[in-house]
């Protein structure tokens, strides 16, 4: 049988700080962050290497597939704000199947995860040779309180972000 690969509209991307599996097939999401996006505000360790703008303890990256049937090669990757500097490239343990009325679930996280510069980044996920690209989008932020509460957007970011405790360089 031929694979059949899932149209663009039914791959979905999750960010979170942490996933975690359960039984019968279920997820936890710790820290989920509406948007794909998030700020990172704090100094950075002393010790980080150069070349790195942020650190965030930890970072997870869920795909829900909903369409499509088959075994495929599954990769990761996550690309720079530059377009050309890969910051992590996996591939998946074991094949990613998908079947008809079915959803499937990949996730990978990356403990820390370090960014070498703020901005958008690409998140792609390849099924064999098919790639469904998605952004995700990481801005320095300050310790202050903004608009009442942390997190909350400013006036001049009118999208809700979420906030991640990390390191950010200057």
């Amino acid at each position: 049988m031929n694979n059949i690969y899932p149209k663009k509209d039914m791959v979905r991307f999750i960010l979170a700080e942490e996933v975690r599996p359960e039984l019968l097939g279920k997820l936890s999401l710790q820290g989920f962050m509406p948007g794909e996006q998030f700020r990172v505000a704090g100094q950075p360790p002393p010790n980080l290497p150069p070349g790195i703008a942020f650190l965030v303890p930890s970072l997870a990256f869920v795909f829900v597939i909903a369409g499509g049937q088959g075994k495929f090669v599954g990769h990761f990757r996550v690309i720079a704000p530059d377009k050309k500097t890969i910051v992590m490239d996996a591939a998946a343990e074991k094949p990613i199947e998908t079947r008809t009325g079915k959803v499937s679930i990949f996730a990978m996280g990356a403990k820390p995860f370090f960014g070498p510069a703020f901005g958008t980044y690409s998140i792609r996920l390849d099924l064999d040779d098919t790639k469904y690209v998605f952004p995700m989008s990481v801005e320095k932020g300050d310790a202050k309180i903004v608009a009442g509460r942390p997190g909350a957007p400013s006036k001049k970011s009118p999208r809700p972000s979420s906030k991640v405790r990390g390191s950010a360089a200057a």
